[in-house]
């Protein structure tokens, strides 16, 4: 089956085999599987994807502008120099994917599955990373001032030398995160302090 711009598909199973417009816009996807296909360069733009399959999907130097991956699977996925342009990944899982390179620009990537990833040194202001799951990420040197990390799992996360500033914290339970040299204003300072059991009189 040929993946056309503006098509609709559902219970999809697509192969190696299948065309797709290396440019799509307006193209609506629930439970499709995309798992191990080459999709290196593609660019989507306002496309919807829900409960997808990316499983082992190479989406190395492919563009995303305002489309949503939500609930979506992209183990061992290769993201490599990727573009998400004020995305929605809400509810997505991306274990074991390849990060390097990645520019995530705003977007809604609450309740994702982020744990383990490498973003060290992203650039992730205002991204909203609200109650998503990011045990043992590293963020060292991420840029993350003005980003949603409210209620956000960060234990045993890395976050030293990174720039929070203007970041919403709260809920966040830093005692077992690397914090060392990270850019706190005020506001993430107390709340850094009552994660610690400090009172603030």
């Amino acid at each position: 089956m040929d993946i056309k711009t503006n098509g609709i598909y559902e219970d999809v199973t697509f192969d190696i085999d299948c065309t797709i417009d290396e440019e799509l816009t307006g193209a609506k996807f629930t439970r499709c599987s995309f798992q191990g296909m080459d999709l290196e360069g593609i660019v989507t733009t306002k496309c919807t994807f829900s409960e997808c399959n990316f499983k082992a999907v190479r989406l190395n130097a492919s563009k995303h502008v305002h489309s949503a991956f939500t609930n979506c699977l992209f183990d061992y996925a290769n993201l490599f120099s990727s573009r998400f342009e004020d995305c929605k990944m809400l509810g997505s899982s991306f274990p074991q994917v390849n990060f390097m390179g990645i520019l995530i620009i705003k977007g809604d990537w609450s309740y994702t599955n982020l744990r383990l990833a490498n973003l060290k040194g992203q650039e992730l202001r205002e991204v909203n990373f609200s109650k998503a799951d990011m045990y043992k990420c590293i963020l060292d040197k991420a840029d993350l001032r003005g980003a949603d990390l409210s209620f956000a799992i960060l234990s045993q996360a890395s976050l030293s030398g990174a720039k929070l500033q203007d970041a919403n914290v709260e809920g966040v339970d830093f005692k077992s995160a690397n914090i060392k040299g990270a850019f706190m204003d005020y506001t993430q300072a107390v709340s850094l302090a009552r994660s610690f059991g400090v009172i603030i009189a």
